[in-house]
């Protein structure tokens, strides 16, 4: 191709225009931006109305289920404060079986008896040592006994505490099978316990005397002297 052949082409330009273009493309893409999320919009929220209702019906059923669960566990702590009070009266049933195991036991010596572990409480403030005892035969039959019991307080050095602390010093006794004793001794600052005796001098069915100490181990640290007497057993 020749020289003379050769054209240059030279185009106009306008800046001014093509911005101007531009511009009015990117509003046009935003107003059609704007109306398709507005319409989706409106179609979403009426979609999300049953949503909203459907909420307050699970609201309700919740309120439901936690009323329930409140039943439920209220039902579960009566059972269990039942069950507690079941097994408490069984352990008693148990103890009156071992109690009346006892009392038809076979004893060749028919005047046999014997008291039985004490039930004892310390007060503190008042400074009281109240007691519950049974005294029951070991032998068979249907002979009586009768005679008298003394509780005695001693202390360390074997000193018995006076009489006239004790409610019931000295109990008339007089029954086939068992008897139950109770009484109140007021201990004074001075006087530290140490045992606490019951001593039988029967008159029927024979003439004997018999004697049982329990010790009471560390009074002061226990608020329940209950557990803290340990038996032995002395004839005479």
């Amino acid at each position: 191709m020749s020289q003379a052949e050769i054209k240059t082409v030279v185009t106009r330009v306008n800046v001014v225009r093509q911005r101007r273009i531009r511009v009015a493309m990117l509003i046009a893409a935003l107003l059609v931006m704007g109306v398709t999320y507005y319409g989706g919009y409106q179609s979403g929220f009426d979609d999300r109305v049953p949503l909203v209702l459907d909420e307050a019906g699970l609201k309700a059923r919740i309120s439901k289920l936690e009323t329930r669960l409140s039943v439920d566990a209220e039902t579960v702590t009566r059972l269990r404060t039942e069950l507690a009070s079941k097994e408490s009266k069984v352990g008693e049933l148990e103890r009156e079986l071992v109690f009346y195991r006892d009392i038809m036991s076979s004893s060749e010596d028919v005047s046999s008896v014997k008291v039985r572990q004490p039930d004892m409480s310390w007060k503190f403030d008042s400074r009281e040592l109240e007691y519950r005892a049974v005294v029951q035969r070991l032998a068979p039959g249907t002979q009586s006994y009768k005679g008298e019991l003394r509780v005695e307080l001693i202390d360390a050095q074997g000193r018995v505490l006076d009489a006239s602390y004790s409610t019931t010093p000295t109990y008339t006794i007089g029954f086939k099978y068992f008897q139950r004793i109770s009484g109140i001794i007021t201990v004074p600052e001075s006087f530290i316990p140490a045992e606490l005796r019951f001593a039988i001098t029967l008159t029927k069915p024979r003439k004997r005397t018999h004697e049982q100490v329990f010790a009471w181990q560390e009074p002061r640290a226990e608020r329940s002297a209950e557990n803290a007497l340990s038996g032995s057993v002395g004839n005479r």
